[in-house]
């Protein structure tokens, strides 16, 4: 008769408990920002969040453990490209459109149309200096 023999190790792995408390002191951060807010205390908040952010990066920088591997970089990589192509639809499409409907007098466009369409430029123009940039360098 075989008996059920658990693992040696029952704890999560280092570099998921690195993981874990790095994100639990920003999300921490966060909470805090919101609950200073609700109770009118702003400045209290933003120092809160800023703790917060700051103790995950101290976390993520002097942990024994690696905290990310290719996995974790492939990941990103393709998340960021599929964030990339949507936000380039919405600024190749919505910008000439929402223009259109403004001059033939469908729609008045709020001041933040204008405020979100620089601020795309801004994100695909940093982009595109930061390919040439790493482009140039391999």
């Amino acid at each position: 008769m075989s008996e059920h023999t658990t693992p040696a190790t029952t704890r999560p792995s280092a570099r998921k408990r690195y993981k874990r408390i790095a994100y639990a002191l920003l999300g921490a951060g966060i909470a805090a920002l919101f609950v200073a807010i609700a109770l009118d205390r702003f400045v209290l908040g933003v120092a809160l969040y800023w703790a917060g952010v700051i103790g995950m990066g101290l976390v993520q920088r002097f942990s024994p453990a690696t905290l990310y591997d290719e996995r974790d970089a492939a990941i990103e990589r393709r998340a960021s490209q599929t964030t990339l192509n949507v936000f380039a639809y919405a600024f190749v499409l919505g910008t000439p459109g929402g223009l259109v409907l403004a001059e033939t007098g469908h729609v008045d466009l709020p001041g933040e149309f204008y405020g979100a369409t620089w601020t795309l430029f801004a994100v695909f123009a940093v982009f595109g200096a930061a390919v040439l940039y790493y482009g140039r360098r391999t």
